[in-house]
Formats: C-alpha cells, structure tokens, sequence
C-alpha cells in the first residue's frame, strides 16, 4: 500500500515484548506494512515518512498499556549498500541441502 509524503528509507524495526499475544499481534501488524522478518523480533522493509508515523502509531494503540521496547531504526541507502549477511542453516537428517551448511557470507550491493 503506497503511501505519500518523503520518499521511501530502508528501516529495521525491533521489538522486545514479553506478552506472546501481543507479540505475535505486533509481528503481523509489520508483515501487514510490507516488513520483511530477519529474525524472530526484527523486521526490514522501506517505507516513506507517513507509512513509518502510521505504523508508529498503530504500535503505540496497539500497545496501549502493554509492555513493549519497540524501536523503528532508519538506514541510509549508502549504509544499506555496505550491508553484510551471513546465513548458516542446521540440516537435519534427512533434508534436502536446499539450504547452505556452511556459513554463507554475503556482501549485498544496494540494489539486493
């Protein structure tokens, strides 16, 4: 869903938030954006100005009274572009290696 305002900023936004309901409602709320999850509690996508403020605010109704440490980190596209991955998945018997064993270190360029 496109929103208007500034033109879209790479974000991480992270969470830690004892309540697993209310967790798991904050984590579907960022799928609901558009965020990609990279972990179990952190999430990474690109939206404008007014996306990140709506979603700032919905966080915070969602919250409400809750307890919740939620923080929504901005990422210049020139840092973005010097962003490293490393991968690593367990196989267990029986699987297929669709996956890497080893670690599988990767230097994305910013178009990744």
């Amino acid at each position: 869903m496109p929103g208007r305002g500034s033109p879209e900023v790479a974000l991480v936004l992270v969470y830690d938030i004892e309540d697993d309901t209310l967790r798991n409602r904050v984590s579907e709320m960022c799928l609901d954006y558009g965020l990609e999850r990279i972990q179990f509690s952190a999430f990474f996508g690109r939206l404008n100005r007014n996306r990140r403020q709506e979603l700032a605010l919905r966080l915070a109704r969602e919250v409400n009274e809750g307890s919740a440490r939620i923080r929504i980190y901005p990422i210049c596209d020139q840092d973005l572009k010097e962003m490293w991955s490393l991968d690593q998945y367990r196989q267990e018997k029986g699987e297929t290696a669709d996956r890497p064993r080893r670690p599988a270190l990767k230097i994305l360029s910013g178009e990744q």
